[in-house]
Order: structure tokens, then sequence, then C-alpha cells
């Protein structure tokens, strides 16, 4: 599964994708999303990892290995670098599903 969040300041725009390969390297599934009230690319991140995983399970996936090319992201799910505050909820979200996944969680930039 890899991941990634953008956001535009200018214009306070978010949003987020992934796509999900199985262990040949075939596309199994894509998303993408526009999330609101997002005010970072860090959070925005963080929900595209939230969803990526949601789909895993939902389709059964038991191990995955999750790719994100935020540092920081990485950081804070690895309990290297504290949570911030307004991103709490969604990382336990994430914190919960790759304990169920069995879910590596890995740099790639």
């Amino acid at each position: 599964l890899n991941v990634d969040g953008a956001f535009k300041k200018t214009s306070s725009e978010a949003g987020g994708g992934g796509i999900l390969r199985d262990h040949d390297g075939n596309m199994c599934c894509a998303f993408a999303k526009v999330y609101h009230g997002l005010n970072s690319s860090l959070a925005a991140g963080a929900f595209a990892l939230r969803d990526g995983l949601l789909i895993c399970s939902s389709r059964g996936v038991s191990e995955v290995l999750v790719e994100t090319d935020s540092l920081n992201l990485l950081h804070i799910v690895t309990g290297q670098l504290p949570c911030p505050w307004e991103l709490t909820c969604i990382l336990q979200d994430v914190t919960a599903k790759t304990q169920n996944l069995k879910a590596e969680i890995t740099y790639a930039p």
C-alpha cells in the first residue's frame, strides 16, 4: 500500500490517495479523496493512510507493507515523534488498524 496526502495552503484544499498492489506488484485497487477541514499535508497523509488501511481491511488483507513519503507521519505513527493534538483521533484509528492488519509502515521518498 502506497499512500500520499497533499495540502494547498493558498486555497486550503486537501486530498490524498493510494494504491494497493499484490505481492507481484500488480495493482489491486487505487483511491483518491478530497479531505475537507484539514490544514496540512501531514493531516492529509494521515487520512490517506487511514483510508488505505480501511480498504485493506475490507478486502481481507491480513499483512500489509505501507509506504509513505512523509517521514514525519512515519515517526508519529511509530512513536518517535509526539502526535499533534489535532491528529490524535485519526492516528488512534491508524494505530488500531496497523495492529489488526500486521502492517509495517516504511518511508519511501
